[in-house]
């Protein structure tokens, strides 16, 4: 007989085993109607989702935190109004012949919610002069840069669950924090007279934050995955850890926080311009747009076919372009950041199908209606008339 435990003595015969504890008990399930008695957690909403969108606020919400407890607190202030407009602001941008030493570079990283349209989630940006980037051979002195920019941005659109796994921004993380024009509008006023460089291929991030705005924002943007791909002769977009890896750059907090990959493009935009410098020459922000700066969208002028057949437009707009930002033919979409410095788009396409430069369009193929299966066989004569040719031809003459 095997004892029903091996480190105690059986029960006497005639004594009541012990009842052995339930590894789950009724009052610790969430969704078992004890719990509500014992006071347990109680029960959990459906499918595990919080009911209601977060409740917006003023102050800004920082994840991680600027460098300098000096500046912890300066974007919770009231921000003065200001009287200049976006005139004002495209005065302010510098012209192509300013040296690289005199520029004021702020670099800028965006995190969202993941999904088309895209909405602002956190907003971080860090503010520097290349002559002040490098102290006694090491980036910003092996700390990261003081003047900053960081906060979290209500929105009540839903994050992706990828996203949310990358970044880890939940939606109560975004209760009390605000919304995006109010986050813009400072972003503005800390990004004034400076060149804006971040590191994606399609200028993801300025282009976001001038589709949020309305309008197209003055600066000119540069792209530091376009700065690698030309001095290391890429093929590919590089990462933003793989190129920190490349240079050398160390990256002093946790990637995927829009303040961390905003110092960490710091640091590689410093290292790159000092290659660039070595190798190629730079020297002004000319040169630098002329490689860095990330090419424009391809407008159409008109809707294409399948356009025009699926939502039966008949090449004319759809009601309510101009208000989506699409503008007149002719005029690029507000959401992409057109500086003044950088040129018109050419690559346009017209109704008549020829591009704005007079270049005639490539031959559209013809295409086939109906399969394989619809295809009209092939007739040939019949078997019988086929044997009297034949017969006939055979036959002996006289």
């Amino acid at each position: 007989m095997v004892c029903a435990s091996l480190y105690e003595d059986p029960p006497e015969h005639g004594e009541p085993s012990p009842a052995l504890p339930s590894p789950h008990p009724l009052s610790h399930r969430p969704g078992h109607p004890a719990a509500h008695e014992a006071g347990g957690p109680g029960r959990r909403h459906r499918y595990g989702r919080q009911r209601g969108a977060p409740v917006p606020g003023t102050e800004f919400h920082a994840r991680l935190g600027p460098a300098s407890p000096a500046v912890a607190g300066r974007f919770n202030v009231p921000m003065p109004p200001d009287a200049f407009g976006l005139e004002h602001e495209a005065a302010m941008v510098p012209g192509f012949n300013t040296p690289i030493a005199e520029l004021t570079i702020v670099t800028v990283d965006c995190e969202t919610t993941g999904q088309t349209p895209h909405h602002l989630v956190e907003l971080g940006a860090v503010r520097f002069t290349l002559p002040g980037a490098v102290a006694d051979g090491e980036l910003f002195g092996g700390v990261p840069p003081p003047d900053a920019m960081e906060t979290l941005v209500h929105t009540t659109d839903h994050i992706n669950s990828y996203a949310r796994r990358v970044h880890g921004i939940t939606r109560d993380m975004l209760a009390g924090t605000p919304p995006a024009d109010l986050v813009l509008r400072r972003f503005l006023r800390f990004a004034r007279g400076a060149v804006l460089v971040e590191h994606s291929a399609d200028a993801f991030d300025t282009r976001l934050i001038a589709r949020t705005l309305g309008h197209p924002i003055p600066h000119p943007t540069l792209d530091t995955s376009r700065l690698a791909k030309v001095l290391f002769d890429l093929r590919d977009t590089i990462g933003l850890e793989r190129l920190c890896e490349r240079l050398g750059v160390p990256q002093l907090r946790p990637p995927h926080h829009a303040l961390a990959d905003a110092e960490a493009t710091a640091g590689c935009f410093v290292r790159l311009v000092e290659l660039g410098q070595a190798r190629l020459g730079w020297a002004t922000l000319g040169d630098l747009h002329a490689v860095g700066h990330p090419p424009g969208p391809r407008v159409r002028l008109a809707p294409t076919r399948h356009a025009r057949v699926r939502h039966g437009t008949g090449g004319l707009p759809r009601p309510g372009a101009a208000a989506a930002g699409l503008g007149e033919a002719g005029a690029a979409p507000s959401g992409f950041p057109v500086s003044p410095l950088a040129p018109a788009p050419v690559d346009l396409v017209g109704a008549d199908g020829t591009a704005a430069d007079g270049s005639a369009p490539a031959p559209r193929r013809r295409r086939r209606r109906g399969g394989r299966g619809r295809r009209r066989p092939v007739t040939c004569a019949p078997p019988a008339a086929a044997a009297d040719t034949g017969g006939a031809q055979d036959a002996p003459s006289d």
